[in-house]
């Protein structure tokens, strides 16, 4: 019978043997998850006590690092290069070469963490998070959230400490004003400053990159199809730049009814002005969905990611509005996290808590929600779920 170290010895053998016969690039996405969650546990579980120390202490470093290689566009060289040296980058970037210590020392941190590959020396290649944060996601996601969350996230432990740790549900004395110093809501700041807004619009297009959508579990056009072309078959409301209702009329080119996205006037305005493909055909309105929803008797009034950014009583108005709209035939799709009593992936806790601290919100479990819906008069008719990632799901509410 083998020993320990020889089982791990030859597991290590075999790991090394996968990453190198570039079976990884053929995984389905499936495999794919399931392998990085055990490696995952894996790292985690053999981690020494000295190294976990280290990695919590110093991981505040590696989001400003990141913003540093897009900034540089180091990132970015690297990628159209595919390989280069450090002279090479530093020619081709925004790092002076004059400064040629700075970027060995960056170059170093990033390969070190495994943000490059270092195939020889002063050689560095692209890899997998190389290309992560040259992403649409990358380039939106690390200067957004060092900019507007971190702030927010820093100043948790002591508003927690001046609140005697009770939860976080006041959506005016929550951690983001003492992080900020501000008095200005989240969404308030991030339109007072122009390059987060424009960060943020295309972060929260790019956060579900490369998951499955709603689209992929219901279907719609069986479910909720016009009897003729002028009924309304789909509101999407606060939905920025009409992504979900470009997916719905790609995925249903003939489907029979109206198409209608709803937001703030400057996010509409922005949406018409600079429309992206396929967005032909789509209904604009500015609306804020804190008021009466002017559009009755739709089949369809969709959320997506809305209800997560406001605490219950918040959450009870924009449902109340929605529900005086409704006939007998409508529905209400609520797109959100549903998250488990048990083993709720890391993605969804992160959100949470990042809900919590700039917004006194919440993901919401499947008790939180049948609470929440109760309280505005609304039923779950069925939930759809279509990510194991992050617990993503289709929630058909119904007046009670």
């Amino acid at each position: 019978m083998a020993s320990p170290s020889n089982e791990a010895s030859a597991l290590t053998d075999k790991i090394n043997t996968f990453l190198s016969s570039g079976a990884l690039g053929s995984l389905d996405p499936g495999a794919r998850r399931k392998l990085s969650e055990a490696a995952r546990k894996l790292n985690l579980a053999t981690e020494a006590i000295g190294d976990t120390v280290h990695r919590i202490v110093h991981s505040p470093l590696q989001l400003p690092l990141a913003l540093i290689g897009v900034e540089t566009r180091l990132f970015e060289v690297l990628t159209e290069e595919k390989e280069a040296t450090n002279a090479e980058l530093a020619s081709m970037t925004s790092v002076d070469p004059v400064l040629m210590m700075c970027i060995e020392r960056l170059l170093r941190y990033y390969q070190s963490f495994g943000m490059i590959d270092q195939p020889a020396d002063n050689l560095y290649r692209v890899n997998n998070i190389t290309s992560a944060m040259v992403s649409h996601g990358g380039r939106a996601g690390v200067p957004f959230d060092l900019g507007t969350l971190v702030p927010a996230f820093n100043a948790l432990p002591e508003f927690l400490r001046r609140t005697n740790y009770a939860n976080v549900t006041d959506g005016a004395n929550c951690p983001w004003y003492l992080g900020h110093q501000t008095d200005k809501q989240a969404f308030e700041w991030v339109k007072e400053h122009p390059d987060m807004m424009g960060h943020f619009m295309s972060w929260m297009v790019s956060q579900r990159d490369g998951l499955p959508m709603f689209l992929d579990v219901i279907d719609f056009e069986k479910e909720f199809a016009g009897q003729d072309a002028n009924e309304v078959v789909f509101v999407d409301i606060g939905g920025a730049l009409g992504h979900q209702c470009i997916a719905l009329r790609k995925k249903h080119p003939n489907l029979t009814g109206r198409i209608i996205l709803q937001d703030m006037e400057e996010v509409i305005q922005q949406a018409t002005t600079r429309p992206l493909p396929g967005f032909e055909g789509i209904e604009t309105q500015s609306h804020d969905f804190f008021m009466p929803q002017p559009v009755k008797g739709a089949r369809a009034y969709y959320l997506r990611n809305i209800l997560h950014d406001w605490p219950d009583h918040k959450c009870i108005q924009i449902l109340e509005n929605i529900k005086s709209a409704m006939t007998k035939d409508s529905r209400i799709l609520i797109d959100e996290m549903v998250l488990p009593e048990r083993g709720a992936p890391w993605r969804a806790t992160q959100l949470d808590l990042a809900m919590s601290t700039c917004f006194a919100a919440m993901e919401r479990s499947r008790a939180d929600w049948d609470s929440l819906l109760d309280k505005a008069g609304l039923s779950i008719l069925k939930v759809w779920k279509y990510t194991d990632e992050v617990d993503d799901c289709i929630i058909v509410a119904v007046p009670s």
